[in-house]
Order: C-alpha cells, then structure tokens, then sequence
C-alpha cells in the first residue's frame, strides 16, 4: 500500500490496516490516531512527529524505524520489534511495549511515564536522559543499556537485567530494584535514596540484603 491510498482511507474513517507494508515509506508528522497497525511491516519507515496515540501496533516489524518526536501515547507496542529504531523525544507515556524488542534503540530524552516494559528486550538500549518514572520493567533485558541521567524515579525493575549498564547521574529514587542484577553497572553518582534493593546483585558481584 502506498502512503496516499493509506491516508485516503484513513481520512474516510477506515482504522484497520493489519499486516499492512509500509517499509520505507515516508509519513512525517501526520494524525493517525488509534489506527490499527498490528503484525504491519514498517520497517525502515520515516515516522518522525507522526501522531499515534492509542494506536495499535502489536507484533509490528519497525525495525530501524524513525519515530523522532512521535506520539505514542497510549499506544499498544506488545511485542513489536523495535530493534534500532529512532525513539529520540518520543512520548509513549502509558503505553504498553510489554515483550517488545528494543534492542539497541536510540531512546534519549524520551517520555515513558508509566509505560509498560514488563520483559521487554532492551540490550544496548540508549535512553540518557529518558524519563522513566513509574516505568513498569519487570523482568526486562537492559544489559549494556545506556540509561546516563535517566529518571527512573518509583520505577519497578524487580528482576530486571542490568549487566554492564551504564546509569551514570540516574535517579533511582524509591525504585524498586528486588533481585534485580547489577553486576558490572556504572552506578557513580545515582540517587538510590528509598530504592529498595533486596536480593540485587551489585556491581561487585555481591548480593543486597
């Protein structure tokens, strides 16, 4: 499908557009709101500034997408592959990436307020500065991640992977970080205060009690 056709039909109040391939395709800064992209092929697509809020995109290739400053807000991303997309000042505040793969996605400055990333694949992730408060990431994957200045402030990372994470000046405050796995993580000046790290593996390899 092209991009017009999409946006004709799209205009005309059709929302389903599964499975759909728009790898490649340019749509910058347009509303698609609450559309329907689940299993859709957007690989490689320049979405930068497009509004997706409430959109779904479950199982949805974007891989090495461009989404710099896109909304999505609300968005349903379970178990989208993400792998080295462009999430740079993205907003998907309350949004469920539950499962999905962001391995080595670009994520500075990003807004994931209350976002769910509950075993979500986030290996050598960048997310400095990224605001993560009351971010939901049980069980994920951010070995090697980036997470310099993030704000992950009341986040849950209960049996999180953090190996050789780098969370230089990131606020932790009130974090739970039960059993999550430290070890080899850059903690210099980040703000532990009321994290809760029972059973977490530190940095030397020793065990929090």
């Amino acid at each position: 499908m092209n991009t017009e056709e999409l946006l004709r039909l799209y205009a005309m109040g059709e929302r389903e557009f599964r499975q759909v391939d728009l790898s490649y395709r340019v749509l910058r800064g347009v509303d698609l709101q609450a559309i329907n992209f689940s299993q859709a092929n957007l690989t490689g697509a320049d979405f930068r500034e497009i509004d997706l809020t409430q959109a779904i995109l479950c199982e949805a290739n974007l891989s090495q997408t461009i989404l710099i400053e896109a909304n999505l807000t609300k968005a349903n991303l379970e178990r989208a592959v993400l792998y080295r997309a462009s999430l740079q000042l993205v907003n998907l505040s309350q949004s469920i990436l539950t499962e999905a793969d962001l391995r080595e996605a670009n994520l500075t400055e990003a807004l994931l307020y209350k976002t769910s990333l509950g075993k979500a694949q986030l290996q050598g992730a960048v997310l400095n500065r990224a605001i993560l408060q009351r971010t939901f990431l049980r069980g994920a994957n951010l070995s090697q991640a980036i997470l310099s200045q993030a704000n992950l402030q009341e986040a849950n990372l209960t049996d999180a992977d953090l190996t050789g994470a780098n969370l230089r000046g990131a606020n932790l405050q009130g974090a739970f970080l039960v059993e999550a796995n430290l070890f080899e993580a850059s903690l210099e000046e980040v703000n532990l205060d009321k994290a809760i790290l029972t059973g977490a593996i530190m940095p030397d390899g020793s065990i929090y009690s």
